[in-house]
């Protein structure tokens, strides 16, 4: 055999000693990446509440169910440590309705007001404001409601507090929102009271402007809501804290989102599987933040006897047919169940408002009728 065949032969065997070596250590290192991913889930409160269990509405089309997934996310107003999967623990002070277009990776977000006055789907059945539910029936009655009400299809839910929320933005070194002049002074009082709940201390904001906020700041910030427009305004700053908490998120490093993974998993409830977390992980950098509006679009804010002053579907058939369009464009087999047509004939019923909707309001953000 001659030196050049016996040196060709040792530099195949070489070669793929390397080969198997390196795809060893890309083994490790996915086993790794695995590995931790399982174990920060972990650090998650987890709802083991059968899914199937949850009713969804008797509208859904095979276009919601096969190209979009619709999660709930529920801000709480806790005071405090509590179990965020259990009744009578806290009210949904902040609801957004994620729908993800599958196919294109785009992100709708669609607030719904927590005064709106919707049927609750636990046993008692009542109109209450929509903030009610968690509290009656913890996240399965307020997810039941929304599908109930809404004709969705939602199973799935992420819960957070006052404190998940500061923490995320301080991990991401602030996000950058600008804070109008009248303001100021309730976004300080809600600091001021948050420090008390959460122990996380920061500074007051003073001056109007475009401006980092920190954790705290920002939270108290997007909790405004006697300002402006009240609640309808509030939803805004909600939405807009989430799509700067987004726009740094995609530019951060990965020791970044470490950190936050660190800091907010133990503080979120969720009834996720692992396998959809991991899953949804991993595009997180391909979803884009698309369009995002308020529910109900067209409404009257009237006091309703000793339920208060809530926030009305004009009325609630129409704002559904509304909704649908906006979430799930292409759908156009939609037709919209009998339990919202009756609902919805209940809440005009009741309060003698009916619809109001008109060509201008579906794309138009809902402007508020009374003072609340």
């Amino acid at each position: 055999m001659s030196a050049s065949h016996k040196k060709n032969k040792r530099n195949k065997r070489l070669g793929m000693v390397l080969l198997i070596e390196i795809l060893v250590f890309v083994g490790l290192i996915l086993g790794y990446v695995w590995y931790y991913a399982n174990h920060a889930l972990d650090q998650i409160v987890v709802d083991d509440t059968p899914k199937e269990e949850i009713d969804v509405s008797e509208a859904v089309t095979d276009t919601m169910q096969e190209k979009y997934t619709t999660i709930a996310l529920f801000g709480l107003d806790t005071r405090g440590t509590v179990d965020m999967t259990k009744a009578g623990m806290a009210h949904s002070d902040a609801v957004i309705i994620a729908c993800i277009n599958n196919e294109t990776k785009e992100v709708k977000l669609a607030s719904v007001y927590r005064d709106c006055f919707l049927e609750m789907a636990n046993a008692s059945a009542d109109t209450q404001k929509f903030t009610h539910a968690y509290f009656l029936g913890g996240p399965t009655c307020s997810v039941e409601t929304l599908n109930r009400n809404l004709d969705l299809n939602i199973t799935n839910y992420v819960s957070v507090d006052f404190e998940a929320l500061t923490r995320a933005i301080d991990a991401l070194g602030g996000v950058t929102i600008n804070v109008k002049s009248n303001e100021l002074e309730n976004l300080n009082k809600n600091l001021t009271e948050q420090i008390e709940v959460t122990g996380i201390q920061s500074d007051g904001v003073w001056s109007a402007g475009e401006q980092t906020l920190n954790g705290s700041q920002a939270t108290a910030y997007a909790r405004i809501r006697k300002v402006g427009n009240n609640d309808f305004e509030r939803t805004q700053r909600q939405r807009a804290v989430i799509s700067a908490m987004v726009a740094k998120a995609k530019q951060s490093n990965l020791s970044t989102i470490n950190n936050i993974i660190e800091e907010v998993f133990p503080l979120i409830a969720t009834n996720m599987s692992k396998k959809d977390m991991i899953s949804m992980a991993a595009n997180v950098f391909n979803y884009e933040l698309g369009d995002n509006t308020g529910f109900p679009l067209a409404n009257e804010t009237p006091t309703v006897g000793s339920k208060g002053s809530v926030v009305v579907p004009a009325d609630l058939l129409s704002n559904v047919k509304h909704l649908h369009k906006f979430l799930y464009p292409d759908d156009t087999d939609y037709i919209p169940s009998s339990t919202v047509e009756n609902i919805s004939a209940r809440i005009s019923s009741e309060t003698g408002i009916y619809d109001e909707f008109t060509d201008d309001k579906s794309t138009e953000e809902p402007t508020q009728t009374n003072s609340q």
